[in-house]
């Protein structure tokens, strides 16, 4: 099993390991399908670039760090329906949410690292909940390598599920965290530390963030995770970078926009390489990573023309130089 992207599918070679669902929460093609060629239009109609698929070069590579997909559904599900709440001015049905945090947070108790489904995966219209599902996953993963207990996980949880619900409320990027945070601290069951992940989750460390440009510690710890998490998360959904790029540009802000403490949690519980990932390593030799095991961004890789699997934990002197797709590969 491994991701790829629309441009990299074969029909002859591929088929699909996880299914594909529409906005209305359908199942379009399911899991063991292939997908004909008069389908692929439709699937890049409804937003579709990134398919979970199975084939020949990953055989026995298996996505066990990947949240269940069903669970993932269910919380996207639950998130949409409090938005629409919202648009219809009714009161957010708190009970469904924290049930869908209790959930995600036995996902990732039982992963020693999160591997995120693309928002890029599912129908567009569903994508901006999909993206609160994921902000949410990689902050609860984050909150246990700061050994946030229970309850403190169960606010963050809650808090980064809504962190954008003032973009129900304003069509301004600007003004979506004050719309946010307006909205949710008027609800009387919900605690003020929730209404203020919403509110700060776009202020930067160094102070160039927004609504209020806040500064270092001034910002809430929980709100620098949202944040953290939040930008991870466009960049691997929507910018499609890498995700050991995309880690590579959290660190590079440290100090600026992100506090160090909470980046150094967020590095430890982050794949660099996800299984499946096709890599050349600085010896001049390709492969693909085939598991992770004692090190999250030093992979196990199954090199071409060698039988034996190459734990990068224990070569000191061979690192991974370079991510490429199957089209490149092919060339």
């Amino acid at each position: 099993m491994r991701m790829i992207s629309m441009e990299e599918y074969d029909r002859k070679t591929m088929q699909l390991a996880e299914p594909i669902i529409d906005y209305r929460k359908r199942v379009l093609l399911a899991g063991g399908s292939t997908i004909h060629p008069k389908y692929m239009e439709k699937l890049r109609e409804i937003g579709i670039r990134s398919l979970i698929i199975e084939d020949a070069k990953s055989v026995g590579i298996t996505l066990d760090e990947m949240i269940d997909m069903p669970t993932w559904i269910d919380a996207i599900a639950t998130v949409e329906r409090a938005y629409e709440q919202v648009r219809r001015g009714k009161e957010i049905v708190l009970s469904e949410l924290q049930q869908s945090v209790k959930k995600l947070i036995n996902e990732v108790s039982q992963r020693k690292a999160i591997i995120l489904i693309p928002t890029s995966s599912i129908d567009q219209k569903l994508s901006e909940y999909a993206h609160a599902v994921n902000v949410t996953l990689i902050s609860l993963q984050i909150g246990r390598r700061l050994n946030l207990n229970q309850l403190q996980l169960n606010s963050l949880g809650l808090g980064c599920l809504l962190h954008d619900i003032g973009k129900v409320l304003t069509t301004e990027d600007s003004q979506h965290p004050d719309k946010g945070f307006q909205y949710l601290k008027a609800n009387r069951e919900l605690s003020l530390l929730v209404s203020h992940i919403a509110y700060q989750h776009h202020e930067a460390f160094d102070g160039s963030g927004f609504p209020r440009g806040l500064k270092g510690n001034d910002i809430l710890e929980f709100a620098q995770i949202c944040s953290v998490a939040n930008d991870y998360e466009n960049m691997v959904s929507e910018s499609g970078i890498q995700p050991h790029e995309a880690i590579e540009r959290i660190m590079a802000l440290v100090e600026k926009k992100y506090s160090h403490h909470v980046v150094l949690s967020f590095t430890n519980g982050i794949i660099s390489y996800p299984p499946g990932t096709h890599i050349r390593l600085n010896n001049g030799l390709f492969g693909i990573v085939t598991r992770i095991e004692s090190h999250l961004h030093r992979p196990i890789i199954k090199v071409e023309g060698i039988s034996d699997e190459v734990d990068l934990s224990e070569q000191s002197t061979l690192f991974i130089e370079k991510v490429y797709n199957d089209i490149i590969s092919d060339q």
